[in-house]
């Protein structure tokens, strides 16, 4: 009989080899992936809430005794509608880790004291997402024409 030799040896712990490479690759890449997809999707619900309050800061009233000073509950209303989705505060977040005082509401008035465009910003937030810390300053924000109601006394 004749013994037969391969030609390239043995190929026993090919397959092992080839998984312990390609997993280290495909672990990074969906790792990154996730972080990725994470992040956006932060950002975007920092959008849509930055988004909501600027919406609600563009209709309600302002009463400010005609001298250009927002009223101190007009400023929690708007930081609550961003934080929380509306007016009241409640507990529970629409962004984790989002506070009131990460909220920015700027009023631009006229010559007469009388509001023309409102600005609502995050003034500083960090994203923890799995393998870094994103942070963003005055991100996301929005400017949007006062449209709401305005009394130079108390309405």
């Amino acid at each position: 009989m004749k013994k037969t030799t391969r030609r390239f040896g043995s190929r026993r712990g090919n397959a092992f080899v080839e998984l312990a490479l390609c997993s280290t690759v495909l672990m990074l890449i969906f790792t990154g992936t996730l972080q990725f997809g994470y992040s956006f999707y932060q950002y975007n619900s920092l959008i849509n809430a930055v988004r909501g309050g600027a919406r609600y800061a563009s209709m309600a009233t302002i009463s400010n005794q005609g001298n250009g000073i927002l009223p101190n509950s007009y400023v929690t209303a708007v930081q609550n509608t961003v934080v929380y989705g509306s007016p009241t505060a409640s507990s529970t977040p629409i962004v984790p880790g989002l506070t009131t005082s990460d909220v920015d509401v700027t009023v631009i008035f006229d010559g007469l004291f009388v509001p023309k465009t409102v600005t609502v910003k995050i003034k500083t937030f960090t994203i923890d997402g799995i393998v870094k810390k994103f942070t963003m300053s005055d991100k996301p924000s929005l400017q949007m024409q006062f449209l709401g109601q305005y009394c130079p006394v108390s309405c």
